[in-house]
């Protein structure tokens, strides 16, 4: 892939690199879209796409001097992009015990089951640190953003998102036993 206006894009991405916070907001405005419609086609979810796209930028902004090519800007990042999906889904296939834990309504040996599930997964929640257990709260039920999530703990938004992803991992490793044997 190459970028239509590759002389622009590598001296937006030297000036970005000198500290030019300007110059990366230029390179963020001229590919956010594009990559956006890009990952919405492969997830089909606008949500998920949109944190994706953010997560990649901000993942570029404190990764660029390792940008090999800066007229290669447009490729880098969508690269970043897909494997940022990528780590998400996993990530989500890790915590699918959390759908459906607010039906009660379910009844017989299978709504023993579920609920069982569910009381495992409100105790792995509860063994984890606090920041873990705040983080996986605000995200998941109380659908905060990043920064409102840092700023309740007092970390960067970028902080957020590795406490996210560590906290996702305890949680799986913590209910292991109750998901479905991998063949």
């Amino acid at each position: 892939m190459s970028d239509g206006s590759q002389p622009e894009t590598s001296a937006l991405v030297k000036r970005a690199r000198s500290g030019d916070r300007d110059a990366f907001a230029s390179l963020v405005t001229r590919y956010e879209e594009g990559i956006y419609g890009y990952i919405l086609g492969r997830c089909r979810d606008p949500e998920k796409a949109q944190e994706v796209v953010q997560d990649a930028f901000i993942t570029a902004y404190t990764t660029l001097a390792k940008l090999e090519k800066p007229e290669s800007f447009r490729s880098w990042i969508i690269g970043i992009a897909l494997n940022l999906l990528r780590r998400r889904k996993k990530e989500i296939a890790n915590i699918d015990l959390l759908s459906g834990a607010h039906d009660k309504r379910e009844t017989g040996l299978g709504g023993l089951a579920n609920q069982e599930t569910l009381d495992a997964v409100r105790g792995a929640i509860e063994e984890l640190p606090e920041n873990y257990r705040t983080a996986l709260q605000m995200h998941y039920f109380d659908k905060q953003r990043g920064r409102v999530i840092g700023d309740e703990l007092g970390v960067s938004e970028g902080a957020v998102h590795m406490i996210l992803l560590r906290a996702r991992k305890a949680l799986a490793e913590k209910l292991k036993a109750f998901a479905p044997e991998q063949d």
